[in-house]
């Protein structure tokens, strides 16, 4: 397992378009690679310590996972303006043999449908002296039975 960078920072849109910095650091976060199938395959492992029983655990950690797929995204789409700006280059002198032109989708988004993310999965570590009595999951967070809006939703 390798070390990872703990702060996360992402841009969401804030009322009236305005950008608010959303930053959070996770405690550990580490990198796990294995070969499987003949292929290689990676996982980010985010650790969270906790003390005292937390609430909201399951909102804060969902919030890291979303935050590193964000940043998963990010990269990609500069990785691919990067890419396109170097093909573009190349243009004047080059066939377009071998580019990739991204459909709408691809573009608007910045990621390709053929991307592919790295599972983020974070584990929650309670230290504390008493029994944890708060929610494991979103959904013990909720009154929601239903299964088909239960379906619709992550945990």
């Amino acid at each position: 397992m390798t070390e990872r960078d703990t702060a996360k920072i992402a841009l969401p849109y804030g009322a009236d378009g305005a950008v608010i910095p959303v930053q959070k650091f996770r405690d550990v976060q580490k990198l796990y690679a294995t070969m499987t199938d003949g292929k290689m395959e990676y996982v980010l492992y985010g650790v969270e310590n906790q003390a005292e029983i937390h609430y909201a655990m399951a909102v804060k950690n969902n919030l890291y996972d979303a935050l590193e797929y964000t940043g998963q995204v990010e990269e990609a789409a500069k990785s691919h303006r990067q890419e396109m700006k170097r093909q573009k280059e190349q243009d004047e002198t080059d066939s377009d043999q071998g580019k990739k032109t991204p459909n709408s989708g691809e573009f608007l988004s910045g990621f390709w449908k053929d991307d592919r993310l790295i599972p983020s999965i974070t584990v929650t570590i309670f230290f504390g002296s008493k029994e944890w009595d708060g929610p494991l999951s979103l959904f013990d967070m909720m009154d929601i039975t239903d299964p088909n809006i239960l379906a619709c939703m992550d945990n």
